[in-house]
């Protein structure tokens, strides 16, 4: 970028912070820079935007072409004082035409995102659904007389992968305190409304003590487990998991009376095939969720039975209709399969089919909870397949295959009854027990390596 342009947008920069600050407005009109959602980059510097708008040849080197709405050209015209030579348009289907050599990016209002973009953020700068948000910061936050996003019609989901909090993770809980995996990953859960976690071992309280062990496949924790989720603030609970009978229903009958009476939110599970298969539904700030969730991978003795605790039975023409009946009334349905384990990147043919499935009966979510290893996602303009996120809570360091420590950890943003746009967060396990956040460069390593299947 030339010195002199450099500078401009310096300037620029500063002088747009000082009008925020001292404007008395309430108001804003929001807009955000909406990407193809294979797009690495996370964050842009002014300069870069810049250079991307006006020269198109961003110095980012990954977006080359930032083109302007008609309506952030006006709004943002303390920004972009010049009309650039190309890249301002009038309609959306534009819009969608210029994203799809997947270098170019689009300037747009903040409500008109959806799933299939990856929306980046300008430098020192956060979202406005971000806990931490300050318009004055925002450049491309426009004091208006009516805002053109209300903040109070925003819920944040958050989905995360496998957890089982035994074998060595147990033992590591037992040498270094209870909450010692959730620990470096806390924030996470707190920039969130609605926190979920996919739990696949009973809590019990004749678990045996725990071993540095990461062979055996029978699987149970004992009653500090409970301690992760109160740590963690979480709010729904998923047991779907082949693991939660094995040592027979007791356990997890005992699991359901403790979450019952600490007053946490499950489905998956019931004391019987009927409490099994019931919705969790659930309403914030407007938006009204039901989440459904079933095993279809057994083993036969983990199922629920007319008497007997245990997970629900995956019925795909059973859960189409229910899905079907629910998205109708105006829900947002959020579905997390107990799939068949596999160790691709890529899902499996009949995987493709099961989740497409049940995503055009009305799911704006499917998520698989089952592996163990990052898989791609499929996303769309009103909806979202994840096919796999990884662990959260497990003790496989890379085995049985490279890979295994990787994890994602699913941020859904909801707008108005609708999804508006999804956030991966990424995360690698420690310590056979403990995921931390990525570095930048071990994050930009892992989507590249996702992305790459998806095109």
């Amino acid at each position: 970028m030339p010195v002199m342009l450099k500078k401009i947008a310096i300037f620029q920069f500063l002088f747009l912070v000082f009008l925020r600050t001292v404007s008395a407005e309430e108001n804003y009109h929001y807009y955000t820079i909406a990407c193809p959602f294979t797009t690495v980059t996370d964050v842009i510097t002014m300069s870069d935007l810049w250079n991307s708008v006006y020269s198109q040849d961003g110095t980012n080197g990954e977006i080359q072409k930032i083109w302007l709405s008609s309506s952030a050209f006006h709004d943002l015209k303390e920004m972009f004082t010049v009309r650039p030579a190309s890249g301002v348009w009038l309609d959306a289907a534009s819009r969608i035409a210029v994203m799809e050599d997947g270098v170019s990016c689009a300037l747009i209002p903040l409500k008109e995102a959806d799933p299939s973009m990856k929306l980046v953020r300008l430098e020192h700068a956060r979202f406005p659904w971000d806990d931490v948000y300050d318009p004055h910061f925002d450049s491309l936050a426009v004091p208006a007389e009516e805002s053109n996003f209300d903040r109070n019609l925003v819920s944040r989901v958050l989905l995360t992968g496998t957890t089982a909090l035994a074998r060595t993770v147990a033992y590591k809980m037992a040498q270094n305190g209870s909450t010692y995996p959730a620990e470096m990953i806390r924030s996470v859960f707190d920039s969130a409304d609605i926190t979920h976690i996919s739990n696949e071992s009973s809590i019990w309280s004749l678990c045996p003590d725990p071993v540095l062990d990461n062979v055996s496949i029978q699987f149970c924790s004992g009653p500090e487990a409970i301690e992760v989720f109160d740590f963690l603030g979480v709010d729904v609970v998923e047991l779907t998991g082949n693991h939660l009978r094995d040592f027979d229903w007791m356990p997890l009958k005992e699991m359901l009376d403790l979450l019952d009476e600490k007053g946490y939110r499950y489905y998956g599970a019931g004391r019987n095939a009927a409490a099994a298969a019931k919705p969790l539904f659930m309403e914030h700030n407007g938006n009204q969720f039901v989440f459904l969730g079933c095993n279809c991978a057994g083993p036969e003795h983990v199922y629920a039975t007319v008497r007997l605790p245990g997970v629900r039975r995956c019925d795909f023409d059973r859960l189409e209709e229910e899905i079907h009946k629910y998205a109708e009334s105006g829900y947002q349905v959020i579905v997390t399969l107990q799939y068949y384990e596999l160790y691709s990147r890529k899902p499996s043919d009949m995987q493709k089919r099961d989740f497409q499935r049940l995503s055009d009966a009305g799911a704006v979510v499917v998520s698989g909870s089952q592996s163990h290893f990052p898989q791609i996602m499929l996303p769309g303009s009103d909806r979202f397949i994840h096919y796999g996120l990884g662990n959260l809570f497990f003790d496989q360091m890379d085995v049985p295959v490279k890979g295994t420590r990787q994890e994602f950890l699913d941020r859904y943003i909801f707008y108005d009854g609708r999804l508006l746009n999804v956030q991966l967060v990424t995360a690698l396990l420690t310590d056979y027990s403990r995921p931390r956040l990525m570095t930048d460069a071990e994050r930009q390593s892992f989507l590249k390596d996702i992305y790459s299947y998806m095109r």
